[in-house]
């Protein structure tokens, strides 16, 4: 079994190996192994070899393809650069050609993804398609501008269309991480619709045993740091504890710089932490060493957010927005709490619970202990395992 899998994050490429943070590819490599996956993303070439990656992939197993940055800059190339959709399909019709009868793998709503699917149907072949976030409502989010919001609008019909248009296909496998993309995916192929999450975290190999303080509460924030990712409401909620809440901020994002000039501002330096831009494996200490793990996301794009598994395989409740497809998993008050995306006074509520009611703390915990089986990449490993032999 191959897989050529189009992951759509740019790598950089140095001395025949090209590097990349968390990717599917490296998920796919855990599974099949690296020398059954080849990659299809953009590339650079870097002068250092990158640090802090998670994906590695040698250079005789990796397609560069065209970059864009978003699927608007996609949207503007193809409408106003001449022949670039033209060259970016000719790019994937020459991959397609080069491995016939394998699987070939998307993780839409990438712009990228779709493209590259709707081509390896068009040839026959089989596609694993893993719908990972949702794009529908993107066009919402308060940044854009009025303009945009209709463009944005107008483009997320577009990809809903074709997204069904590759759920349907009789040739495509689709794997979908959350409640809300497993609805959609229903509607096309009840029958051929199954859940997955492509976590990476293996079994912790460090000790679990970290009990919390009385009234006092460690929590632990991993993603990037972007405004809609909640993590000014975060660190405004945690300002109001006086001390007794602690949050480690695990990541990097456009939003660093700018979130830690708030945490100076509220003079808050020895209670809210920046660890920075860590690697998979070190990040288990750090889950180790919290009460609880914190996901705020106010946007409309999540799927369902991996780092919710990632707390669980370390036996830590979460407490997390009500986004995408959380629900598929997360119970609120059995093994997590839940609330409105952008409430603040909801989010400081559930922290005050688990501050103050050390019962409801042992509930959650306790649930949290009972999801960690289904929260490790060996689990998941074996689900898409299963499923490709079907």
């Amino acid at each position: 079994m191959k897989i050529i899998a189009f992951v759509g994050e740019t790598f950089q490429k140095y001395y025949g190996r090209c590097y990349a943070k968390p990717t599917s590819a490296a998920f796919l490599q855990d599974t099949i192994g690296k020398d059954n996956v080849y990659v299809c993303s953009p590339c650079v070439d870097a002068d250092v070899k990158p640090k802090d990656f998670s994906t590695e992939v040698d250079e005789s197993h990796f397609y560069a393809f065209p970059s864009y940055s978003s699927t608007k800059d996609f949207a503007l190339k193809t409408l106003f650069k001449r022949d670039y959709l033209k060259q970016y399909q000719n790019a994937a019709d020459d991959i397609i050609k080069q491995h016939p009868g394998e699987y070939f793998w998307i993780r839409t709503p990438s712009i990228g993804s779709i493209v590259f699917g709707l081509r390896a149907l068009a040839a026959g072949e089989t596609v694993i398609h893993h719908m990972c976030a949702d794009a529908s409502n993107t066009w919402r989010d308060a940044k854009y501008s009025l303009p945009e919001k209709l463009f944005g609008f107008l483009l997320s019909r577009f990809i809903r269309r074709k997204l069904s248009q590759i759920c349907k296909h009789k040739n495509t496998i689709n794997v979908c991480t959350g409640n809300v993309l497993e609805e959609f995916s229903k509607k096309c192929s009840v029958h051929n619709t199954h859940q997955f999450v492509d976590v990476m975290v293996k079994e912790p190999q460090i000790a679990l045993s970290h009990n919390k303080q009385p009234e006092q509460l460690a929590l632990l924030f991993v993603g990037r740091i972007v405004e809609d990712k909640g993590i000014f409401d975060l660190i405004n909620v945690v300002s109001e504890f006086a001390g007794r809440v602690k949050v480690k901020i695990a990541g990097g994002g456009p939003d660093l710089e700018k979130a830690k000039e708030l945490v100076d501002k509220l003079n808050m330096q020895e209670h809210i932490v920046f660890t920075g831009q860590l690697p998979h494996h070190q990040l288990s200490q750090l889950y180790c060493e919290s009460d609880a793990v914190v996901v705020p996301s106010n946007n409309f794009y999540e799927g369902f957010p991996r780092v919710i598994m990632e707390g669980w395989s370390h036996h830590k409740p979460v407490i997390v927005s009500q986004v995408g497809g959380v629900k598929a998993f997360v119970k609120n008050e059995e093994n997590g709490l839940i609330f409105t995306p952008g409430s603040q006074p909801e989010l400081k509520k559930h922290i005050n619970d688990l501050l103050l009611n050390d019962e409801l703390y042992q509930a959650v915990k306790a649930g949290a202990e009972g999801m960690a089986e289904k929260s490790t990449q060996d689990y998941w490993v074996n689900v898409l395992k299963t499923i490709l032999i079907k």
